[in-house]
């Protein structure tokens, strides 16, 4: 078997409700979550184009329904003259203490009785704030309500009230308000960036969507403007899964700007974000964002910075053949450019060619030129570590992990550094390398565990690792790595029934988890059992990854259990393009053999013996010895 590395509405962590700074409650401090900094129109767009917030007062066309009644003879600007009587006093102090104690429903309701009561916006304030310490934006916005209606000139209430009604998905109500702002701000197009944003992340997100598009289309034809409006009307449309529209406005943007390689990788950005996927659940946005970038380059070949963008979704989607052509091609069209050379070399290096690793890198070191990597060093030097290994130099693998200098990297470096020692049999060394690794949080003691496992698998004490896994699953029940990791050790000891229940297990709890899927039909395959599960398995794994190498191989290893050896043997040899490994090379020179072709068969497979002189491959050892194969 072989194991790959491989109820509360959104908007209300965003209020802008302003604090007193003279307040000393930590509690009441950290209560209110900032509105973030793209989010509201009303917070970002107030400093920067105060014209564009001036107060909204009752008799200029805000809506009366959600504000709370008060005497006409309050005065705008000022606070109430308020006597602090003994009732007031009492309703006050309580409110305070509820709050403290964790009943904000009681607090709210006094604080509120007490802004009602004496017309003091600074009491509906703090009911507000009470509110959203509790995420409760109902109450949250009759608090602003009541606050923007005693205040209508304080700028900090109408930001609170614009923003829960929002976060309450009141479309209707709000409508007027930001109408107004988007007449007076100095920059239309960039308040209805900020509002789309905030739209993103409130409830009933068509309804969002309806309340944008009205705003936009006095700007959607504007000579200037139309563009950025269709680019921000379409990522609108994305994210409240309106397919239709997102193809009307992405199209738009497009027939605006066709020979514009950033407004084709904006509009591949709109379908790659956003809800995801179409009704009927087949299509996430990314075959438009891929047919958007491909289509680009049938008539802009040239372009390198679209054939960048196409490459990486390409490699994003596991198509990495295709991915690795257009790097190529961008390696051709600028030898000089030293970032296609390192996505060639780490394909290759995941492909297992590690002498083509090896050389990209080493032109990747030359075109960068003598100031060193433009990219991440430590990242660099952790992948020369790893073709090292594949070659068997583990002194040299030692060498490249040494030089990793990055805090959070280092880390990383020094427990890759224990698991080559394992490999060169220096079992006592790991461990104590390991011991000393820190493992502050739970992903840290997870990965901590899997190197654990590995070394004990090393030292061939299967069972012992088998063990440990078990015991951390009872720590992190959930955790994928850990049930894929504990799934292999229980296969390794051929408890096929565990190993199928753990792997069960992580397909329900995390159901793009292809090597899950693989593990499985691989095992059923290789045991020649279960068959017809077996090809469900693996396709899904394909589905989810179609060009990784072990799952094109268990696809063509199966084929081989069918008895079908003509595809077996073509779909083997694609398997071995794109992952050299000796289990790959085993099944295709075993499928060789079968079909009459022992030259071949025998040629390959000791290539691979020799590529893998201390390969620790069951599969490959046994087909050689069954087959009768000798240097």
């Amino acid at each position: 078997m072989r194991s790959n590395r491989n109820s509360q509405p959104p908007g209300l962590d965003m209020l802008p409700v302003p604090r007193n700074p003279s307040r000393r409650s930590g509690k009441l401090a950290s209560g209110t979550v900032a509105l973030l900094s793209a989010s509201l129109i009303l917070g970002g767009c107030a400093t920067t184009h105060p014209a564009a917030h001036q107060p909204f007062a009752p008799d200029s066309g805000a809506p009366h329904s959600a504000k709370e009644s008060v005497p006409a003879s309050a005065a705008p600007g000022t606070p109430p003259n308020v006597a602090l009587t003994s009732g007031l006093l009492y309703r006050l102090i309580f409110a305070e203490i509820a709050a403290q104690r964790g009943e904000p429903e009681a607090a709210f309701a006094a604080m509120m009785e007490s802004a009602r009561g004496t017309h003091d916006p600074r009491l509906a304030r703090r009911a507000t704030e009470i509110a959203i310490d509790a995420r409760d934006a109902g109450r949250a916005l009759q608090g602003a309500a009541l606050w923007h209606t005693l205040a209508p000139q304080d700028l900090g209430a109408r930001q609170a009230y614009v923003s829960l009604l929002l976060a309450n998905g009141r479309f209707r109500t709000v409508r007027p308000y930001l109408e107004h702002d988007l007449t007076q701000t100095p920059d239309p197009v960039a308040f209805l960036d900020q509002l789309q944003t905030v739209l993103a992340h409130a409830p009933n997100p068509k309804s969002g969507f309806a309340l944008l598009d009205g705003l936009a289309q006095p700007y959607a034809h504007d000579p200037i403007r139309a563009f950025p409006t269709q680019v921000i009307v379409a990522r609108a449309a994305r994210a409240a899964g309106d397919r239709a529209a997102t193809q009307e406005h992405a199209q738009a943007a497009l027939a605006l700007r066709p020979d514009s390689a950033l407004a084709t990788i904006l509009v591949a950005q709109i379908w790659l974000n956003g809800a995801g996927a179409s009704p009927d659940g087949a299509d996430d946005g990314r075959s438009q964002a891929i047919a958007t970038l491909s289509g680009f380059l049938v008539k802009h070949p040239e372009s390198a910075r679209v054939r960048e963008a196409y490459a990486r979704l390409l490699l994003g989607e596991g198509r990495l053949e295709e991915a690795r052509a257009q790097f190529l091609e961008l390696a051709r069209m600028d030898p000089q450019n030293p970032e296609p050379l390192f996505a060639l070399g780490a394909l290759a290096l995941e492909s297992e060619r590690y002498g083509a690793a090896r050389e990209y890198f080493h032109r990747y070191l030359a075109a960068t030129g003598p100031t060193g990597p433009g990219r991440n060093q430590d990242l660099l030097y952790t992948d020369m570590s790893q073709v090292a290994e594949g070659e068997r130099q583990y002194g040299e693998a030692l060498s490249w992990l040494h030089k990793v200098q990055g805090a959070k990297q280092r880390a990383v470096a020094a427990m890759s550094e224990a698991l080559v020692l394992g490999r060169m049999g220096r079992i006592a060394e790991a461990k104590r390398k390991l011991d000393a690794i820190p493992a502050p949080t739970p992903a840290d003691q997870v990965q901590h565990l899997l190197a654990q496992a590995e070394l004990l698998r090393d030292a061939h004490h299967d069972q012992e690792a088998y063990r440990l896994l078990q015991h951390a699953l009872k720590q992190h029940p959930g955790d994928p790595d850990l049930l894929y990791g504990a799934a292999m050790a229980a296969e390794q000891i051929n408890r096929v029934d565990v190993m199928e229940k753990l792997l069960r297990r992580l397909m329900t709890l995390h159901p793009d988890y292809a090597h899950a899927y693989n593990a499985l039909g691989y095992t059923f395959a290789d045991r020649n059992i279960r068959l017809h599960e077996a090809a469900r398995l693996i396709d899904r794994a394909l589905a989810l990854a179609p060009d990784d190498g072990f799952i094109v191989d268990s696809k063509g290893w199966l084929q081989y259990r069918q008895g079908d050896l003509q595809a077996a043997r073509a779909t083997l040899l694609r398997a071995y393009r794109l992952k050299k490994d000796p289990d790959v090379a085993a099944h295709l020179g075993e499928v060789l053999w079968t079909l009459g072709d022992h030259q071949a068969a025998r040629a390959l497979l000791l290539q691979a013996q020799r590529r893998n002189t201390e390969s620790d491959s069951d599969t490959l050892r046994e087909t050689l010895q069954r087959l009768h194969i000798k240097p």
